[in-house]
């Protein structure tokens, strides 16, 4: 579980947003249905109440109790124009290398982020396996992975990797490794090097693998992702859309299992 510390993101939130070299600034999606818009009404009230809520379960010095407030509630509260926004914005891509459970799973959950930032690191190998075995098995929820590599070269040099990785079937093994030596990879004075050695032991093919991640159909994937991150109002990492329903932060696993399960009952699961 998440310390206190590492559920809202503050420390990666001070360093700003910067997009992957040569991305485009923000526009409307090509596929028409993800505005930006959208934030300027019930998406962004959320996001603001999500982040209050986060900061509330932050102070609450007895975190193991489930929060029974009314800003809770609220959270947990999405109306149906809401829904099918979150609806819109899940891809359902068939084969989709970065997506976890079947495609018509009732269950959406986006997941904006970058492999440079601690948090999503505490999230991937503390959070994520825990929803994989309670929901995405029993084929409940898709969770649908984004690139936001907003820290700067080596966030954008990682993401052009995992779309790399993404294209020999092996993204989430990539996702796993890099975030295991995240911090070999920060402190290095070669991370290339340090990547190279993450390629070598997941057995993928090195010569592939660099061209791909040189390629400019890598880089356009990643600018994709961080554009509608930016349409839809994230500016820091890791961020949640679930059905809907924005998760900002590291958050603990109670406030993924309420966010699910309610959007399971919006569906009529």
């Amino acid at each position: 579980m998440p310390r206190g510390d590492e559920r809202s993101g503050d420390s990666e939130r001070s360093r700003g947003s910067r997009g992957p070299k040569g991305a485009p600034g923000p526009k409307n999606s090509a596929r028409g249905t993800v505005s930006p818009l959208l934030l300027g009404g019930a998406v962004l009230l959320a996001l603001v109440v999500a982040v209050a809520v986060g900061l509330n379960l932050e102070g609450d010095g007895d975190a193991g109790e489930p929060d029974t407030s009314e800003a809770a509630s609220v959270v947990d509260h999405v109306d149906e124009e809401q829904r099918e926004w979150g609806q819109e914005l899940a891809r359902r891509t068939a084969d989709d290398p970065m997506a976890l459970g079947r495609e018509d799973a009732p269950v959406v959950l986006v997941a904006y982020s970058d492999f440079a930032c601690p948090y999503c690191a505490t999230w991937s190998q503390e959070t994520q396996p825990e929803l994989v075995e309670r929901y995405v098995d029993s084929g409940d929820l898709r969770i649908e992975w984004r690139e936001f590599p907003y820290l700067g070269e080596l966030s954008q040099n990682l993401s052009a990797g995992a779309v790399a990785a993404g294209e020999q079937g092996s993204f989430w093994e990539y996702q796993e490794a890099v975030f295991e030596r995240q911090e070999d990879l920060k402190s290095a004075t070669d991370p290339d090097g340090v990547l190279e050695e993450i390629v070598e032991e997941l057995g993928l093919d090195g010569d592939r693998f660099q061209e791909d991640l040189a390629s400019d159909r890598s880089g356009i994937a990643v600018s994709h992702d961080f554009v509608e991150g930016q349409q839809i109002g994230v500016s820091a990492t890791p961020a949640f859309v679930i059905n809907g329903d924005p998760v900002m932060g590291a958050q603990p696993l109670d406030v993924f299992l309420r966010s699910i399960d309610a959007a399971l009952v919006a569906a009529g699961e």
